[in-house]
């Protein structure tokens, strides 16, 4: 028979429940301050197209899901530290350690909590966080002149020309494409049907499996390309609500956007740092949530709770920009993304369960 798995003990619970309660209290004032900044930044907006003070308050909303997972490391971190930090104040997190519980018996609930987040934040990154950016975009697009969304479709107009694209695949990809000039007089001159289109830059569209039709006066002129370039008129604020930001998509719409594009020529450095960052997140989490222990147990009479606080705020902001710092540097210097994105989670877990093993 196989060995049971242990079930949580009346001190496991107690952890787990003090690290929760801490865990939510600092997500829900980092979510107030980035929530604010986020909601001043769309007010700018406001005014400018069909774009109102709802549609403002609309995108703030929908664009929380991204940013409680990009606030979770610094959570987890503050989270363990204040649970933590409140047992040591009562002379409980010593008594424990007085009973001869070990720092990773101690950790076993945070640990049960921080596999729970982890599951809850990549299934939320791999379906809510998608469907919920592009209704953000949908609401963006107010701001911009002769621009429209609707569910799939996208349109667009620039003088006598017209752009519609029926979808988009893995959220980069444009499919169904119908591109319409017009004449002097407003009548049709020429129509292009292409089946899908690599975005190679913000101007140049790799159109595939092209339809092309010009009109004559009495004549109707048809020929069928493999591929033809395309120079598009949409701006870069039009073409951001027609294609998903990489932080939008979810992992499996990374994998197979870069997969698809791999020997097409378009540039998919960001798109894999983004893979690699999304998969870096379990170590992130487990590492954050296990380096709050041995800043308690370092100096649980020592250290008041601001110090512990200050130090643990300190240590998550400063993770959280050598992983921004190392993202733009694997895009820029063509660094490995996979070791790239990896490492910061892995340095830092390494150095969590060092700090563990000592304050043995």
């Amino acid at each position: 028979m196989g060995r049971a798995v242990p079930r949580l003990t009346l001190i496991d619970r107690y952890v787990l429940l003090h690290f929760c309660k801490s865990a939510v209290v600092v997500l829900a004032l980092l979510l107030a301050l980035f929530g604010f900044m986020s909601l001043t930044e769309e007010l700018d907006d406001v005014g400018v197209g069909s774009f109102t003070t709802i549609d403002a308050i609309a995108v703030v909303i929908l664009t929380t899901p991204t940013r409680i997972i990009d606030l979770l490391p610094v959570t987890t971190l503050l989270g363990s530290v204040l649970g933590l930090g409140t047992l040591a104040n009562h002379g409980e997190l010593l008594a424990l350690r007085a009973a001869g519980l070990s720092p990773w018996r101690i950790a076993r609930g945070l640990l049960v909590a921080t596999v729970a987040l982890i599951v809850l934040a990549m299934a939320a990154r791999a379906t809510v966080v998608p469907l919920v950016e592009r209704h953000a975009q949908e609401y963006r697009s107010k701001t911009l002149p002769q621009t429209a969304i609707g569910g799939a479709e996208f349109w667009s107009r620039s003088d006598n020309r017209f752009l519609r694209v029926g979808g988009v695949d893995f959220g980069r990809i444009p499919r169904e494409i119908e591109i319409y000039e017009l004449g002097v007089r407003g009548r049709l001159q020429r129509l292009l049907q292409a089946d899908k289109a690599d975005i190679v830059d913000a101007r140049t569209w790799l159109l595939h499996d092209v339809d092309e039709r010009v009109l004559g006066d009495d004549s109707v002129a048809h020929r069928r390309m493999a591929t033809l370039e395309w120079q598009s008129f949409l701006t870069p604020e039009q073409l951001a609500t027609l294609i998903a930001p990489a932080h939008a998509l979810s992992v499996f719409d990374l994998y197979a956007y870069i997969r698809e594009m791999r020997g097409s020529g378009v540039d998919t450095r960001e798109y894999q740092a983004m893979f690699w960052q999304q998969l870096a997140l379990p170590g992130a989490l487990l590492a954050m949530t296990l380096l709050g222990l041995p800043f308690v147990l370092a100096g649980t009479r020592s250290r008041t709770p601001g110090t512990r606080v200050v130090a643990g705020g300190v240590a998550g902001v400063g993770f959280y920009l050598f992983n921004q710092i190392t993202s733009h540097l694997a895009t820029l210097l063509d660094l490995p993304p996979a070791p790239t994105a990896l490492a910061p989670s892995a340095l830092l877990l390494l150095v969590a369960v060092l700090a563990i093993r000592r304050a043995r």
